[in-house]
């Protein structure tokens, strides 16, 4: 029987940090959970590990594993991009907290360090990490790099989704279940485990309409969107349908653009990406941020959910413009500006609550799996047990439910529980 601990992502989304012990103690994420004014970390870990894995690069799952190497030397295992990517986000954290007079929980040294003992693996190869244990990645169709783990441990196989998408997007093919022969228990995000996202070809027609629409009455497109992932998504997509107007990009994005383009093996259309972000006005100064704002224009930029970033440089000439959006993308928290921005219209502007006069929309281009993908990838795997974690918990409940409904047991975690599966 295989132990698993649940340091984070229980009944909740963020910090993701989930220890496996089948005698083996293998860590699979390490993540952060960044609310308004405050940033939730997982639960420590107070063992030495044979392992730590890590799913994809997104704080929630990446977030805290240098402050791990405060006291551990394991390897860590992750795809390529995630560590290009990881070392990014690291080093903002760190760039974030000296602004803002924080603690990080770890400095440049941890990151060195998490750099020295990560071994970089790709998807489809069999890496033995002890002598009784075993791991294989596979596409999980998320963000470039993002992986499904699945584990062999001595008496017992446990597959780990990360975070998922079993339908192709723009950028990515679908998640890769096809390639896991075996699942005793399958630890699954749940974030969506209680509705459908809309269609995704349909998703892009109306978004594009209403950018451009912005762009014939003389506004500015305003495009807060998560550094990873979706602001490269966006720009592909902007090229595609051939905005009349100049698109910009603000922010962190650009960095990680570069790392998608340095790993096309990982991207469905890699070609299409580098085209697209080639015709995009990169802002590296505020001079150009000032231009961009000189004609109707698109602007990419952020942060996703509006908690500080790139898309505040804009926001005081925006923000009353009744000719210009402020279109949203993404899933937003909880009490983030961004969920606050659609449900009440407001939103806090140079320290002033201030009313957005401007067009606000939402469109959900989601990388997370839909319900029906979720239960999908059950019927696939035909696991004995499914853990149902990375969801609120009504969400959790609700799936939790409909994995029962389906035959399967179905656990739904605490925080510092443990449970045998």
């Amino acid at each position: 029987m295989v132990k698993i601990t649940f340091k984070g992502a229980s009944q909740e989304v963020g910090r993701s940090a989930f220890l496996l012990d089948d005698g083996d103690k293998v860590l699979l994420d390490y993540g952060v959970k960044l609310t308004p004014g405050d940033t939730e970390y997982p639960l420590p870990v107070k063992t030495n590990l044979n392992a730590a894995i890590i799913s994809h690069a997104h704080l929630d799952h990446s977030g805290n594993l240098p402050h791990l190497f405060q006291e551990t030397s394991c390897l860590v295992y992750m795809t390529p991009p995630t560590l290009g990517i990881a070392r990014i986000l690291w080093f903002d954290t760190l760039k974030i907290a000296g602004l803002e007079g924080m603690d990080a929980k770890f400095a440049k040294d941890e990151i060195a360090k998490t750099e020295k003992f990560t071994f970089p693996l790709p998807y489809e190869k069999t890496m033995d990490i002890t002598e009784n244990t075993s791991m294989v990645f596979h596409d999980a169709g998320h963000i470039v790099g993002s992986a499904l783990t699945e584990l062999r441990f001595r008496r017992s196989s446990v597959v780990y989704t990360g975070d998922f998408r079993y339908t192709e997007t723009r950028l990515h093919n679908a998640a890769n279940f096809e390639g896991i022969n075996d699942c005793d228990c399958l630890i699954t995000e749940s974030t969506y485990g209680d509705r459908e996202h809309s269609d995704r070809k349909e998703t892009e027609k109306l978004f594009v309409e209403s950018v451009q629409e912005t762009i014939d009455r003389g506004g500015h497109a305003l495009l807060p969107s998560f550094a990873v992932g979706r602001s490269q998504e966006l720009i592909d997509i902007l090229n595609e349908y051939d905005i009349s107007a100049p698109i910009y990009y603000d922010g962190m994005g650009q960095s990680v653009a570069k790392i998608y383009l340095e790993n096309p093996s990982y991207l469905k259309n890699p070609k299409f990406l580098k085209k697209a972000l080639s015709k995009v006005n990169f802002i590296r100064n505020p001079k150009q941020r000032k231009h961009a704002l000189k004609e109707p224009s698109v602007i990419v930029c952020t942060s996703g959910m509006m908690q500080g970033g790139s898309v505040y440089a804009y926001l005081p000439q925006i923000y009353h413009d009744k000719a210009s959006k402020i279109i949203l993308s993404g899933y937003q928290v909880a009490e983030t500006p961004g969920r606050g921005l659609l449900e009440t219209g407001k939103l806090t502007i140079e320290g002033f609550m201030v009313d957005v006069t401007a067009g606000i929309e939402h469109f959900d281009f989601s990388a997370h799996a839909g319900r029906e993908e979720l239960f999908r990838a059950i019927g696939k795997l035909n696991p004995e047990k499914v853990v149902c974690v990375h969801g609120d918990a009504e969400t959790t409940r609700k799936f939790a439910e409909g994995v029962r409904a389906e035959g399967y047991e179905a656990i739904i975690p605490e925080l510092g529980k443990t449970v045998e599966v």
